[in-house]
């Protein structure tokens, strides 16, 4: 997705979410910590529905000393920390690395991209999410090897990083899809 579809999306999300809280009653408790009027997103410090709420009795006010400590909702905020960000790029770098691998490894059809796990499951008589694991372990034992040696020889630190990233993603996928059974 391009920077430029992808920030026509989160406006379209963040108006959809203003849309939605100004269409709530505001003695919904949803509603509490979040201002509820158009425009600026920052709580307006004179009602209970825009004011958070975090003392000692669990009520914060503008007077308390971690009253500046609040942040508002995620719709409001214009900017991410840049280790967010590096982790949603990551997140999104996985994903484009799942859609490219998943043509390499999925069934002749093409309609299953886990194909390769399932197979592989399978011929060993375990259920998926359990072959999922087995190729984490793979990855895990590849990375204790990097801590004991300080080398990798065919895959880069990095790209084992991601794919124990991805494996567990994908065990916990195939778990679920078990336990849906």
């Amino acid at each position: 997705m391009s920077p430029a579809t992808l920030e026509a999306t989160n406006e379209a999300l963040r108006n959809a979410v203003r849309e939605r809280m100004l269409n709530t009653d505001p003695s919904d408790p949803k509603c509490v910590g979040y201002r509820i009027d158009e425009g600026d997103p920052e709580p307006c410090g004179d009602c209970e529905i825009c004011e958070p709420r975090l003392t000692g009795d669990g009520v914060m006010n503008a007077g308390d000393d971690n009253y500046a400590e609040w942040v508002p909702p995620a719709y409001a905020r214009e900017q991410v920390h840049p280790t967010s960000q590096a982790f949603f790029d990551l997140c999104d770098a996985m994903k484009e690395m799942h859609r490219r691998k998943s043509s390499d490894y999925g069934c002749p059809s093409g309609t299953d991209p886990l194909a390769n796990i399932r197979n592989g499951a399978k011929f060993v008589g375990i259920p998926s999410w359990k072959g999922a694991m087995v190729r984490l372990s793979d990855k895990v034992t590849r990375l204790a090897s990097y801590n004991a040696t300080g080398r990798l020889e065919n895959e880069s630190l990095e790209d084992n990083l991601f794919d124990l990233a991805s494996y567990s993603l994908l065990a916990l996928l195939l778990h679920r899809e078990e336990q849906a059974k």
